[in-house]
């Protein structure tokens, strides 16, 4: 269930990919919400909204969780500034999560607009209204989605080039759990021969 020193356990893998499923989802929502006007950007509005309400305690439980476990260290082919790069990349897009997370509500309350989950019940605005205040809050928010959409493509890079020309087993780590090679900190193992001399 848990991480290892150089691989990922279930409750880390289940998180990521339930995590990239909702990114592309709401990013897709928020984005068709530009071009729309009248009731139809208002249902898409309140569509995007609601997922993401759905979505917070996964999204929540995602970034608690890397920032209580840390990342699993690089194997022994998974070294320099790439894995590096892949790190603080990843570190970056739960910041801009954290953002989104907390300029979405903020946003809808302070254009004055209560936030309906779905069509089940409303959650009222517990701020006054600003529409100065609620501009900022869209620019942010509008440049965090930005910030994650391109972080994105680059991760998506960064798997393509481990698995197509370094075949270091990046991938695999995201889908077998708790897999298992040598930190690249670690001792090589000594060979048969060297065992029995």
């Amino acid at each position: 269930m848990n991480d290892t020193p150089t691989g990922y356990g279930w409750i880390s893998i289940g998180l990521h990919w339930l995590t990239a499923v909702l990114i592309v989802y709401l990013l897709y929502l928020g984005s068709s919400i530009g071009g729309l006007e009248g009731d139809a950007r208002t249902i898409a509005v309140r569509r995007h909204t609601s997922v993401a309400l759905a979505s917070y305690l996964i999204l929540v439980g995602r970034i608690v969780w890397r920032i209580y476990r840390g990342h699993p260290g690089p194997t022994a082919d998974q070294r320099g500034w790439a894995h590096s790069l892949g790190k603080y990349t990843h570190y970056a897009m739960l910041v801009a999560l954290t953002v989104l997370i907390v300029t979405g509500p903020l946003m809808q309350w302070s254009y004055g607009r209560d936030i309906e989950f779905f069509d089940w019940f409303v959650i009222p605005s517990p701020i006054e209204a600003s529409f100065r205040f609620a501009s900022v809050l869209h620019r942010v928010h509008a440049t965090s989605a930005l910030f994650v959409f391109f972080a994105f493509l680059l991760h998506i890079g960064g798997v393509y080039k481990h698995t197509a020309f370094n075949q270091d087993g990046t991938l695999a780590k995201m889908i077998v759990p708790g897999r298992q090679s040598t930190p690249s900190n670690a001792a090589p193992l000594p060979s048969k021969n060297e065992g029995e001399s």
